[in-house]
């Protein structure tokens, strides 16, 4: 009794491809265990195993030629070293796949958010400053390159400071701060405009009627839309909140 497949019933097993497993046969990787006399490859148990193994180096990005020293030379320490090193790559990629969606989701809810002034309660907020300009000053490209700044910067909601006659440019943050939004409640305003002026003209009218600090969020969804029309946040202390 034949106990064999063929190719095309060892390509179902793995939901893959004939030309897939026949990619691996070029490269010296896997072999049929015969070939019957009308010249259909037969894989054994021995190649399906030998197949899912090749699978699963290939889903932890060897290259092939990295999967030919493995099968053809690794021992029990060289396997537990390769486990080893892929489970903490493996780690270090969810974790940047969860900061990701963190990033996402936060998108999301801005976007979907109704822009309507109001007030509300924040919790302290820990700020680290990019830099500091003046309030007749607006961020260049240059700046951009002289500070740096990483793409964490686009991917976070951006937090001006304004303190009389300077505004520092902030992002959140859980490491030291240079700043803290202090709990309490704060108004939110939201303004409009399409260029640096329309903003500072609005942004000014408002700081010179309030007490300073004020905040500004420039919010990071931004990026997902290609409207010239650009919204900030204004947040204003309704309580003597002062920078720590």
């Amino acid at each position: 009794m034949d106990e064999t497949v063929t190719i095309n019933q060892l390509a179902k097993i793995f939901d893959i491809s004939h030309h897939q497993i026949r990619y691996y046969e070029e490269k010296g990787l896997l072999f049929p265990s015969y070939t019957d006399n009308n010249r259909y490859r037969k894989y054994s148990l021995k190649e399906i195993y030998q197949l899912a193994q090749i699978l699963m180096l290939r889903n932890l990005n060897l290259s092939i030629a990295q999967i030919t020293e493995v099968l053809t030379s690794y021992e029990k320490n060289d396997y537990l070293k390769l486990l080893k090193e892929k489970s903490k790559e493996l780690s270090d990629e969810i974790s940047k796949l969860q900061k990701i969606k963190k990033v996402v989701d936060h998108h999301y809810v801005n976007m979907t958010n109704q822009k309507v002034n109001s007030t509300k309660y924040l919790k302290n907020k820990h700020l680290e400053k990019i830099i500091t300009l003046k309030t007749n000053e607006t961020l260049s490209a240059k700046d951009m390159f002289k500070f740096q700044l990483s793409k964490q910067f686009f991917y976070s909601d951006i937090i001006y400071v304004f303190e009389e006659d300077e505004y520092h440019i902030c992002i959140e943050t859980e490491r030291k701060t240079d700043f803290i939004m202090n709990e309490g409640k704060y108004s939110s305003i939201f303004i409009f405009g399409e260029s640096d002026d329309e903003f500072e003209e609005q942004i000014v009218s408002i700081i010179d009627k309030k007490n300073t600090p004020i905040y500004v969020m420039e919010l990071s969804s931004g990026i997902f839309t290609n409207s010239n029309i650009l919204e900030l946040e204004v947040l204003i202390p309704e309580k003597n909140n002062l920078l720590e």
